[in-house]
């Protein structure tokens, strides 16, 4: 009989995408019996830790990095993220594409990791997505200009989703086996 934990979902999110993908892990989480318990990383919300089997981390990233929100709370919750099964997942645009969809293709894996004092056990890339009714004049102008450069969509009148919402599934229901340690 599988056994049933609590995860905590913390993420950080610049305009809902990463967001969203944690929503569809919870709805995944809880199918399986799992109970969920949310921390919004740039609300500076403290995470009650008290009753969390396992955790996972998600975070965007904008302008060639994760926030630094982000690395704030890996730092402050070093010791409690790597005291039970724990993942981390990025969001990024380039993963869009072939072979960069990969912790081992992602840079910005890489990246969080140098710079990390905390080393997930799990680790997982994700598109996100163009939402360009959100972004401000200055982030839309330079978000299409990395599309523009990277042969991406730069149509500003669509929105383009690129998640892959089957691999995020997927990443789910492997996190549903996780086991408390010790």
């Amino acid at each position: 009989m599988l056994e049933h934990h609590t995860f905590l979902l913390a993420y950080s999110s610049v305009d809902g995408q990463t967001r969203a993908i944690m929503q569809t892990i919870a709805k995944e989480l809880q199918a399986q019996g799992h109970q969920v318990r949310f921390c919004d990383i740039e609300r500076h919300g403290e995470p009650e830790w008290d009753g969390i089997d396992a955790v996972v981390v998600g975070a965007a990233v904008r302008y060639g990095d994760h926030r630094p929100g982000l690395y704030a709370f890996v730092k402050a919750q070093a010791v409690e993220l790597t005291a039970r099964p724990n993942a981390f997942f990025s969001v990024n645009m380039t993963a869009r594409k072939a072979g960069k969809d990969t912790p081992e293709g992602s840079r910005y894996i890489e990246k969080f990791l140098e710079k990390s004092p905390w080393h997930p056990q799990r680790l997982a890339v994700f598109a996100g997505a163009l939402q360009w009714d959100k972004y401000r004049f200055f982030d839309k102008l330079m978000i299409r200009f990395i599309m523009k450069i990277t042969k991406g969509p730069t149509d500003t009148r669509q929105n383009v989703d690129m998640t892959d919402w089957a691999a995020v599934k997927a990443f789910a229901k492997n996190l549903s086996g996780a086991r408390k340690q010790g």
